[in-house]
Formats: structure tokens, sequence, C-alpha cells
């Protein structure tokens, strides 16, 4: 267990929290059941990783290398990396935004942000990573105390979560919005990748139940995160207020829990836990995809030594690995800190993962599908039930785009 619950906490970072709150300010619950029916396609998208990593040993990029060259790896292994930076940078900026409640200076934040990071990686150890990542994830589940201390209309709910304005031109932008931020591709690389720096692939198939379990649970509760913010702020919401920044937020729980002291700690630990948990994801991602394309990582952790008295050996064995943790992590604490966070990155975060989805999840699809022992391969209905699905997710992402600007 873990890996599948890890990267779906990352799944509602500060964007993707912001862009739920936005769904609730302007359409109260008309979104609601749409966050409902994410939740399987995101498991669909998850569980491919899950029998790749486990059945076959390795990245969807080291896979990719192996089975149809180095020229298909790297396109992507690009679209992954551009991806994890994006996503990266727009997860110092939510930190930073967030941490103006308390009077941290923008420098301040980021170097904490950045020294965390490496100590993870530093520690050699993935086992360590996960258990702060999933502490740090955790702290969303308390959006669902918020949810119900926002008292929503149950009726008023009941009617709206089978409304479905179509014809109006914002509600399509957040419904595209919405579709576009549950399949990422640093999502989809990292569960793989994890499962084999986990360890978990020397056990192979005996994995699979308990790894799906995970997955199925990671799927369903990160979007009743997302759910849990569209209601509170569904709920509370005032006319004519709207709902673009942090800041924003603050108000809005304020009056829900009736104090702002109150509701800035909520949303430290929701919006810093959220953002933490992905950016470790991301960075680690990002180092992987590296890994795997010049080396065959990632290893075993299990096969490495752990802990700060072996920086040195854990450094000479995975140059690449650490090199490529150390540029994504200092290139993002320098943007953010001289951009000051002035600077709204989920326009362009959004527009990256939209166009850069696509590949990602067809390579999945193409390995799962063909490149698998014969008993695990997608089969008849699934196999072009999960491509149609796919398909239509990366039509909304692209629409999305066109949406945006």
């Amino acid at each position: 267990m873990g890996p599948g619950l890890m990267v779906c906490f990352a799944d509602t970072d500060g964007p993707c929290l912001l862009t739920a709150a936005a769904s609730g300010a302007e359409f109260k619950y008309k979104l609601l059941m749409l966050q409902i029916v994410l939740a399987p396609v995101l498991f669909v998208a998850q569980e491919l990783t899950v029998r790749l990593g486990l059945l076959r040993g390795k990245g969807v990029v080291g896979l990719l290398k192996a089975d149809v060259g180095k020229i298909w790896a790297w396109l992507v292994a690009l679209p992954l990396l551009v991806s994890c930076f994006f996503g990266l940078l727009s997860e110092y900026s939510a930190i930073g935004q967030t941490m103006t409640f308390w009077g941290w200076p923008v420098w301040v934040t980021n170097t904490c942000i950045t020294f965390m990071l490496l100590v993870l990686a530093l520690s050699g150890s993935y086992n360590c990573a996960e258990k702060v990542g999933l502490t740090l994830g955790a702290c969303q589940v308390l959006l669902f105390i918020t949810m119900f201390m926002a008292k929503p209309e149950g009726n008023l709910l009941l009617e709206q979560l089978v409304e479905f304005p179509f014809q109006d031109p914002d509600y399509v932008k957040l419904v595209t919005a919405n579709i576009g931020a549950v399949i990422m591709p640093w999502m989809l690389a990292y569960q793989q990748s994890a499962i084999c720096d986990k360890g978990l692939s020397e056990g192979g198939a005996e994995h699979l139940l308990i790894e799906r379990i995970d997955t199925f649970v990671g799927s369903f509760l990160t979007q009743g995160v997302m759910a849990a913010m569209l209601v509170t702020i569904g709920a509370a919401i005032r006319p004519k207020e709207s709902v673009d920044t942090v800041d924003d937020l603050l108000t809005i729980f304020a009056r829900v829990l009736g104090s702002v002291n109150g509701a800035k700690w909520l949303l430290t630990f929701a919006i810093v836990g959220a953002c933490m948990v992905a950016a470790i994801v991301q960075t680690l991602t990002a180092s992987w995809v590296l890994e795997e394309v010049w080396n065959e990582g990632p290893s075993s952790s299990s096969e490495r030594n752990t802990g700060f008295f072996h920086i040195r050996q854990n450094i000479q064995a995975r140059p690449i690995f650490y090199m490529a943790y150390l540029v994504v992590c200092g290139v993002a604490f320098v943007v953010t800190v001289a951009t000051s966070n002035a600077v709204d990155l989920s326009v362009t975060t959004q527009f990256v993962n939209g166009c850069l989805m696509p590949p990602v999840v067809f390579a999945l699809w193409f390995l799962s599908a063909f490149r698998l022992p014969e008993e695990y391969r997608l089969r008849c209905f699934y196999k072009w039930f999960a491509f149609a699905l796919f398909a239509i997710c990366s039509g909304f992402c692209l629409v999305s785009i066109a949406f945006s600007f």
C-alpha cells in the first residue's frame, strides 16, 4: 500500500483545489456530479500503471525504451519533464501565497520547500518520502469537516446534482478544466516508477490485488476531497463573490468556521499539505524519468543504502537522479522567488498538461494492451473502453485550452 494513495493525494494539489472552489463559487452544485463520475476514470488510468509496474518492473519511459526504442522513450519523457516542471512551479506558487497569511516572505517559504525536498531525496529512502507525503496529503481530509460546517441545503444540492447547463460557455470551460485536472502526465509516470522503486515489482502479480485496492481508495478519496471543496464553497458563497486566489478562500472559510485564525490554520494544512505531496511526486517523477531514459532505473530502494550516512555512496551510484533532482528544485526556487509568486501559473499549467497528457496516457494503453503477459493484458471490451475513455479525456483537455484564453 502507498503509491496509489500518495499519487491520488497529489492529484488534489493547490491548482486543483482552486478549480473545485471556482466550480462551487460559480455554479454551486452543478459540477458535483462530474466529481463523482471522474473517480472511476482516474482509477482506470492509474490501474494501468499498477499492472505495468508490477509485471514488467520498469517505469513507463523505461518500458518504451526497452520495447520500442530510445526515440519513443524520449518522445514521452520530454512531455513528462515539462509537465513536472510547470506543476512544481504551481506548487511553489500556491504554498507561497498561503504562507503570506502568516507574513512569511516568498524566499523564506521557498527555501523551506527546497530544503525539505532535498532532505527527502538525500535520505535515499523511498519509504521515507512516501510516509512524509502521505502524512502531508492526509491534511486534505479536513475539507470533509468544512463541507458539513457550511450546512449545504439538501434539496438544492439534489436538484442541481442533475443540472448540466452546457449552453453556458463558462460552465463548459469549468467542465473541461476539471477533466483536464484529473489525469496529469506526472501522476501516471509516478505510480509506475514508485512501485518499482519500492521493490513491489519483485513480488510481481502477488501484489496486484492490494495495489489495485490502494489505487481504488485513493481515486475515490481524492475526488471526495474535490467534492468537499466544491460543496463548502457552493454553500458558503455570497452573491457577486468569486474565488480566484487563496485570499478569496480565506474570506469564505473564515465565514464558515467563524474564525479568521481557524481558517488560516485549516487552509495552511490543507493547501500546503496538498502542494507538498504534489511537489514530492513531481520532483521524484522528473528524476526517475531522466534516470530511466539514460539508464535502467529506477532501482529498488531495498538495494540501496538509506540514511544520511550513505549520501556520498548514493550520489555516486545514481548521479543522474540526484543531478536532475537538484536542478529541478533549484530552477523552481529561482523562478518563483524572482516572480515573487505574483504570476498566475494555473492557466499555463493547465495548457501544458492538456497538450502533454495524450502521448503519455496512450503509451500506457499501448503497453498494457500489447506488451504485458497474455493473461494480464487489456482484453476485448475493456481494452477499447479504456481507449475511448482516454480519447474523450484527451479531447476535453484540448478543448479546455481553447476556453482558457
